[in-house]
């Protein structure tokens, strides 16, 4: 924990919840570890420097060999967690994929287009919450029964916008944001075979609404993708 400047601790209930920039200010290393996580480990993230216009600003850049899996079913921040009283935000990651969750994100039911679905006893998860507070035993549940798993297997890593941590994961999103376009215009996403892309990341903002339009901002306007 020390050396990614995150916070784990357990629920009542015996989920891991990882407070990698919510309370805690994150880091870089977090930002590229969470990136990967969000892929499921079939991505790759480099963190550098490049040039805009006369600035010189830090970038993520992401690659992957398996798109269709590692940025539709997997990194795309579409399934909406509730907790026991609200929607504590949304989840991205391999829990995803054990949910199938959600069903329709395209015209088509996401899964079933894709045709893939996991199988596992634990399930990983990327939370952005919708409040500066920290995932617990109410979201723990919820996941655990959309995943079929128990709620010691549940493992929640949450990181808000206005954190490093958070904007780094989400300028990592660019290769994904760009395919997901492709499919809503009617491009089959399995026809791709390879996808990178890179965009740079937000400086920190402490208003939340903020953060998350200068990282959205970051993407849209500034970031560049191949496929």
């Amino acid at each position: 924990p020390e050396l990614y400047g995150v916070r784990v601790t357990k629920t009542a209930n015996g989920a891991t919840a990882i407070d990698a920039g919510v309370e805690v200010a994150g880091s870089l290393a977090a930002g590229k570890l969470v990136t990967e996580i969000c892929m499921g480990g079939l991505g790759e993230v480099s963190i550098g420097m490049e040039s805009y216009g006369d600035m010189e600003l830090p970038t993520i850049t992401v690659w992957t060999d398996w798109p269709a899996i590692a940025l539709l079913a997997c990194q795309l921040a579409g399934w909406k967690i509730q907790g026991k009283e609200e929607t504590y935000g949304y989840g991205s990651g391999p829990a995803r994929a054990l949910a199938q969750k959600p069903k329709r994100l395209l015209p088509n039911l996401l899964f079933e287009q894709l045709g893939y679905r996991d199988e596992s006893e634990v399930a990983v998860v990327v939370l952005e919450p919708m409040a500066r507070r920290l995932p617990g035993e109410g979201e723990a549940e919820f996941i655990a029964s959309n995943c079929n798993t128990k709620v010691e297997g549940v493992l929640m890593l949450a990181a808000s916008a206005n954190s490093l941590t958070g904007a780094v994961q989400i300028s990592g999103r660019v290769a994904e944001m760009g395919l997901y376009k492709l499919a809503q215009l009617g491009f089959d996403p399995l026809k791709v075979k390879g996808a990178m892309g890179m965009a740079p990341i937000a400086t920190n903002q402490p208003d939340e609404d903020r953060a998350m339009g200068a990282c959205n901002d970051c993407i849209i306007l500034a970031g560049s993708t191949y496929y």
